[in-house]
């Protein structure tokens, strides 16, 4: 009952870790499930539709981070957080990033104008589920908002990514 998301995140997370969070959440087995979180990150909109999961999964979910959970991933791992059947973990040398994401766009004028709105509209709504997730202030959120932010395993259990660092 471990789930292995060892990879960029991308359309194949529908196969490979929701659709087997969902069966595993509809069977009679209440055996606790794990996922293991080790990203590069990816894919945002194919990361969010895992944060809706797990921030109404039924049943015991622990997430572990054996390394790194990086860009989308750390969005994911911000997830659950208000869930009282979702655990996360990481281990001493893990490390997460935020960061600002990536659009590369062409095309005429009010075409490039209308992706870069909804971009900012998504990063708007990413930077609410944060700060409403973790214990990430606006203000902390705002200060490293344009910067490669990464956090210790240390500072992933004081901003309420993770619940326990493995092994301190």
């Amino acid at each position: 009952r471990t789930i292995i998301l060892n990879s960029e995140i991308d359309e194949s997370i529908l196969e490979t870790v929701v659709l087997p969070l969902k069966d595993f959440e509809n069977d009679e087995d209440k055996t606790p499930i794990t996922l293991i979180l080790n990203t590069p990150g990816g894919s945002v909109a194919d990361g969010l539709m895992l944060c809706n999961v797990i921030d109404n999964y039924k049943h015991p979910l622990e997430i572990i981070v054996p390394s790194y959970s990086c860009s989308m991933g750390t969005i994911i791992l911000c997830s659950g957080n208000k869930n009282p059947n979702i655990t996360k973990k990481a281990y001493p040398f893990s490390f997460a990033l935020f960061h600002s994401g990536q659009t590369y766009v062409g095309g005429e004028t009010h075409s490039v104008d209308d992706v870069v709105d909804f971009n900012r509209a998504v990063d708007n709504k990413i930077r609410d589920y944060v700060i409403n997730n973790t214990k990430i202030t606006e203000e902390l959120y705002s200060e490293h908002h344009r910067k490669q932010w990464y956090l210790t395993a240390e500072e992933m259990l004081q901003y309420g990514l993770i619940d326990e660092n493995i092994g301190t």
